[in-house]
């Protein structure tokens, strides 16, 4: 089974499966019916990681979860600690990252899930899950992508998605800039965009969204995704 979980990992990147990230509140029979994975997949939900996770007093269980059917996928739970009850469920052709992280310094963590759908575009989609006023909440992001387009020519466009770097407590998203109808998918030419977004409760601030040169979006392209920060277990 260990190997056939591998293989399947490996696998994922070809998937071509839409992405359909989704937030579910349900009750137990929702929690149990879910072993088995949706058409088109035709097949089960196997387990390939998972931890407690106890932002303040209560305890979640955080599953990562892989689905060996026709379509092979990845989805991330948080459930109570009796199994009961799904608090969220992201699912997606790739589960890229599950972290623990504090943004807010406060010694109380959150959890941040990370997927993707590969292609040409490179689409990805970040979460981040806290317990506010004790409850557990998704946190909410400004929206950046209208702001960005905004300083967009007539003559360029978006193509891959964004950069996701955490710095800090901070998190920068950087996309690159194409010569509309001219730049291939590997080469932006016009630069790009970075959005700097600040922590608060339950959300961010957006701080900045600017244009940079094409050798600073060629830097951003290249920084980890993790630098001078601190990732908590797992």
């Amino acid at each position: 089974m260990r190997v056939a979980l591998v293989f399947a990992q490996m696998l994922l990147v070809s998937s071509g499966h839409a992405q359909t990230a989704q937030s579910l509140h349900n009750n137990k029979a929702a929690a149990e019916s879910s072993s088995y994975c949706e058409p088109p997949s035709n097949g089960k939900w196997y387990p390939t990681r998972g931890f407690f996770y106890t932002p303040v007093k209560t305890l979640y269980n955080v599953d990562w979860d892989i689905c060996t059917g026709d379509d092979l996928l990845q989805r991330v739970r948080v459930i109570d600690a009796n199994e009961k009850k799904v608090f969220f469920e992201y699912e997606d052709a790739q589960v890229l990252r599950l972290e623990e992280i504090d943004l807010l310094n406060n010694h109380l963590p959150e959890l941040l899930i990370i997927t993707t759908n590969p292609g040409t575009a490179d689409a990805e989609d970040w979460h981040i899950v806290g317990e506010h006023n004790g409850k557990l909440q998704e946190w909410k992001h400004p929206d950046y992508d209208s702001s960005s387009a905004e300083l967009l020519g007539r003559d360029e466009e978006f193509g891959k998605d964004w950069n996701f770097h955490l710095r800090g407590n901070e998190i920068f998203l950087a996309r690159g800039i194409y010569h509309k109808g001219l730049d291939g998918n590997c080469c932006p030419s016009r630069g790009g965009i970075l959005v700097h977004l600040h922590p608060i409760a339950n959300g961010f601030d957006l701080a900045k969204v600017e244009r940079i040169s094409k050798t600073a979006y060629h830097y951003w392209e290249r920084q980890p995704f993790c630098f001078r920060c601190t990732l908590l277990r797992p």
